[in-house]
């Protein structure tokens, strides 16, 4: 994961069970939070999207907002499988930050 030569404190976080320095942990975090955002926006958009179309295509019966979440949560799962974002633990015997 993390290429610079540290020494063994200054390796503060696992990221998918590699070590990794500060700089390089923090990044990798903001990048997993940030894509774990985005794949629960892409989600609702998907939701918004089938429930217009289930609405122009059906004429607005009741059971298109049923069809909607359920092609919703099909996405979020298939998301998930194809798109992973890094684990990242902060160690506990890291040296503190500042």
């Amino acid at each position: 994961m993390c290429n610079r030569a540290s020494c063994d404190p200054c390796l503060a976080y696992h990221v998918d069970g590699a070590v990794a320095c500060e700089p390089c942990g923090a990044l990798e975090d903001d990048r997993s939070r940030a894509l774990g955002s985005a794949m629960l926006a892409f989600v609702g958009v998907g939701y918004l999207a089938t429930l217009a179309i289930g609405i122009l295509v059906f004429r607005a019966r009741p059971f298109v907002g049923g069809l909607a979440a359920v092609v919703a949560i099909a996405l979020g799962r298939v998301l998930q499988l194809f798109v992973r974002p890094r684990i990242v633990i902060r160690r506990p015997d890291a040296r503190p930050r500042g």
